[in-house]
This record gives structure tokens, C-alpha cells and sequence, in this order.
């Protein structure tokens, strides 16, 4: 008989949900340099029956405005051509998922993938040279496929927060 995870760490119980969808996002960035609607809205509809599950009204209001924040400086960067309205919408969405008081270590996650993930596609292009055409993030000259670090981050954050629920997340490293 499968049990649900201890409230403790309600996240435990997103994994298996949110991680393929992450994983999914991060394929279809790689190989098409998009991410589809239906991703974004699955995973953004996945916070419904988590909030009933896991949280109060404080805490779900906290987090649809901290999403919205997160919407609003996404798009600002989208209309100044830095990032793409994909990313901007699939950050908005995983910001559901992220406790209020866990946003900057979920920016520094973010920060870390985006430099681990913009050094390994600079290493793949430089390797591959030209021999992955069907790949759209490979080819020489295209943009960042930044959906691929938004959801390791969020698989991350996952991970960590399920694994240390009662562990402030600025000390998930050193704790």
C-alpha cells in the first residue's frame, strides 16, 4: 500500500509529478527551443490539488503572488527580447511550488544551473560542431535554452527541500 509523504515536506509528493514535466520542458527547449503551453499549464495545474493537500489560505495566497511577481519581471525581461516567453511562464509556474521564504535559495539554485547549464552548452556546441542539427539549442548562434536550468533548479529545490524539511533552506548546503 503506497502512503502519502509526512506534511513535513509536502514537496516529497511533487516529485514524481513535477519531475518528468521538468524533465519534459527541459528535452523541448533542448530540441525545439520552446516550451509547449500544455507543460506550463499542467505543471501550473498542479497546484491546485497540492495546495488543497498541503497548504492554508495564507500560504496559497503568498504563493500565487509571488508567482505573479515573478510573471510580471519575467515579462518585462521577455519584452526587452532576454528571455523567452516560454521560460518566462514555466518560472511563473514552478514559483507556485517554491515556499515564500525559500525564494532566494531558489534563485541561487536558478543561478547555479543557469551557469552550470550555459557552460555545458557552450562545451556541446564547441564538441559537436554542426553534427546535431536537429538539436535547436546545439545549432551555432541560437539563444539560451533557459528552460532546461529552470527545471534542474526546480528538481533541485525538490529534492532539497523534501530531503531537509525542517532545515532553513539557506542551510541546505552546509547543513
Amino acid at each position: 500500500m503506497m502512503t502519502l509523504p509526512s506534511l513535513d515536506a509536502p514537496e516529497a509528493a511533487l516529485l514524481p509529478v513535477l519531475g518528468p514535466l521538468m524533465l519534459a520542458a527541459m528535452w523541448w527547449d533542448l530540441r525545439r527551443m520552446r516550451i509547449p503551453n500544455w507543460l506550463t499549464g499542467a505543471t501550473a495545474a498542479l497546484f491546485a490539488p497540492f495546495a488543497f493537500w498541503a497548504l492554508g489560505a495564507e500560504e496559497v495566497q503568498a504563493r500565487a503572488l509571488g508567482a505573479l511577481a515573478v510573471l510580471a519581471a519575467c515579462y518585462a525581461f521577455f519584452f526587452f527580447g532576454r528571455m523567452g516567453g516560454g521560460d518566462a511562464k514555466l518560472l511563473a509556474a514552478c514559483a507556485l511550488f517554491v515556499r515564500p521564504d525559500d525564494a532566494a535559495a531558489a534563485l541561487f539554485l536558478l543561478a547555479f544551473w543557469l551557469g552550470v547549464g550555459l557552460a555545458a552548452l557552450m562545451a556541446a556546441r564547441a564538441a559537436l560542431e554542426g553534427r546535431a542539427r536537429s538539436w535547436k539549442a546545439l545549432r551555432r548562434g541560437a539563444h539560451f535554452p533557459m528552460g532546461v536550468s529552470i527545471g534542474a533548479a526546480m528538481i533541485s529545490y525538490l529534492i532539497l527541500r523534501a530531503r531537509a524539511p525542517d532545515v532553513p533552506a539557506p542551510f541546505w548546503l552546509w547543513g
